[in-house]
């Protein structure tokens, strides 16, 4: 797998590009590789994993395999049945949520109550032993012929008069035109509506309907506290807390299964714009104070902070995103009109049919996209090849 070289410099054009280096895309290479078709994979990031993002966790100063997630934490099993195909064919494991234990619930006056029962979920949360990273990791490795291009941004599609494609990207190196017979978007609605130009453009009713659909997290902070041991639990405590007050609204243990890598993270509950207003040290520092709240005073010296904030991220988050979003995104149409339709396919998890936004999601746009390439490509196949009708 060669992640250095320009695309324009590769010959000629792959069987496909696929754009986006997130769970989608990363699937939908695979499957395509797998199916035997020279596969090109272009991420604007300097990493894979789009929305899924992990901070490697430490023995002094040392990192370990398990890493802490800053992006989605959970998979459920039970209920995502991709997901669960997926897991064992790429050898991963499984644990439970840590819920054992009371929850804490905080009150808008930051008055605390403990509920001794807890609140255990149904069907249970799972998180993937390694982190939820070990899932795109698994997939990368996997990758055996995949060009696969970091830190390239694509940033317009053309339909070729001659009936191919044009990609333009930008990179270090410099702006490029490449050509391509086939593309996979894996991106969400939203950026295929801003930040990528389509020539000939696309009806605006299209264009209007991706550009209000919100992306799944692209408007949430999330802040993560590791400790040298999840102390918590000695406690009597699960690590689950719900607050009024903020400015984290709902709190769980983040661990690794054996509790060796010991975290708590929150879902921050301030809006993005009041987030920048705020100030990123200032929202830190109330969080831990929040923290040392509901856990103790222990909870307020972590060994280490991190807040990741999705608005701030231009490959993840449009401008609008950072509206408060008042529901959870619904599914997109795949359909696109012509010249792109039979060329260009859509793998975004936004554009999933079922779990539109989550990981279960991105696995089912990443299925229906690589197969409906592959049946777009075998019936050109044929019909070049004079095996219908005429």
């Amino acid at each position: 797998m060669n992640a250095s070289s320009p695309l324009a410099a590769t010959g000629s054009p792959p069987d496909a590009v696929v754009v986006g280096a997130g769970l989608s895309g990363l699937l939908t290479a695979h499957l395509l590789e797998q199916a035997g078709l020279d596969v090109c994979l272009v991420e604007a990031r300097d990493r894979v994993g789009g929305r899924i993002l992990g901070i490697p966790a430490t023995v002094g100063a040392t990192a370990v395999a398990h890493r802490h997630d800053l992006g989605p934490a959970w998979v459920w099993p039970d209920i995502n049945p991709r997901l669960a195909h997926w897991l064992p064919a790429l050898d991963l494991a499984v644990y439970p949520q840590h819920d054992l234990g009371a929850a804490m619930v905080e009150g808008p006056g930051r008055e605390l109550r403990r509920h001794t029962t807890g609140f255990t979920q149904q069907p249970p949360s799972m998180r993937i032993v390694g982190g939820i990273a070990a899932l795109t990791h698994a997939l990368h490795t996997r990758l055996q012929r995949t060009r696969l291009l970091l830190g390239t941004r694509v940033t317009a599609l053309a339909a070729d008069p001659a009936g191919g494609l044009v990609l333009q990207t930008e990179s270090a190196g410099g702006a490029a035109s490449v050509p391509a017979d086939r593309v996979v978007l894996a991106l969400p609605p939203r950026l295929l509506a801003t930040a990528l130009r389509w020539t000939p453009a696309l009806a605006p009713d299209l264009t209007d309907r991706w550009a209000a659909a919100p992306t799944w997290m692209a408007g949430q902070a999330k802040l993560l506290a590791t400790y040298r041991t999840p102390f918590w639990r000695a406690d009597g405590l699960s690590g689950t807390a719900f607050s009024q007050a903020g400015p984290l609204v709902e709190m769980h243990d983040a661990s690794d299964a054996q509790g060796r890598h010991a975290a708590l993270f929150g879902f921050v509950g301030v809006p993005a714009a009041h987030r920048q207003r705020f100030g990123r040290q200032a929202l830190v520092e109330a969080a831990v104070a929040q923290l040392a709240r509901l856990f103790g005073p222990e909870a307020g010296a972590p060994l280490q902070v991190h807040l990741q904030d999705w608005a701030d991220e231009p490959d993840t988050a449009a401008a609008n995103d950072r509206a408060p979003a008042t529901a959870h995104p619904a599914p997109q149409s795949t359909a696109l009109p012509a010249p792109w339709q039979g060329q260009v396919w859509l793998a975004g998890t936004e554009f999933a049919t079922a779990f539109a936004g989550y990981l279960e999601g991105a696995v089912r746009a990443a299925e229906q996209a690589a197969g409906a390439l592959q049946r777009s490509r075998a019936s050109s196949a044929i019909i070049a090849g004079g095996g219908v009708d005429r």
